[in-house]
């Protein structure tokens, strides 16, 4: 049975509890800093209103730290990923997928070779191909 996720509650579910890391969201506070700042750029002549107005528009959509830091012009939030541990798990799972199937695939080819050429009368590596 699925559980629902309660928006009050942030990092409860099993793959939160798991990692023993709980998610990472802004708070009202730090899109209300983010939107304050945004203004004093515009005050100061940084941007031009139909700009402001896109850029509050991404700030109140903004959930994470990144999100904020990319809608508010690198002005509030952060630049780090929250979830750049996934991201790496997830690389070196691929890394590890792709060279167990290279290995595979050089472990049937240099067994399909000494069947049918037992004798190793078969020259298959490049600086052998001269030799007889």
């Amino acid at each position: 049975m699925s559980r629902r996720r309660d928006p009050a509650v942030v990092g409860t579910d099993a793959t939160d509890a798991a990692d023993g890391e709980q998610s990472t969201l802004i708070s009202l506070d730090e899109q209300h800093r983010a939107a304050g700042l945004l203004q004093e750029a515009f005050e100061a002549g940084e941007m031009d209103r139909d700009e402001l107005r896109r850029r509050l528009g991404r700030v109140q959509r903004a959930v994470t730290p990144r999100d904020l830091w990319k809608a508010s012009g690198h002005r509030a939030g952060s630049r780090r990923r929250s979830d750049w541990k996934e991201l790496r798990r997830a690389l070196w799972l691929q890394v590890a997928i792709v060279s167990f199937a290279a290995l595979a695939m050089l472990l049937v080819l240099y067994g399909t070779l000494l069947y049918y050429h037992g004798d190793h009368s078969l020259n298959i590596w490049p600086w052998e191909w001269g030799r007889s």
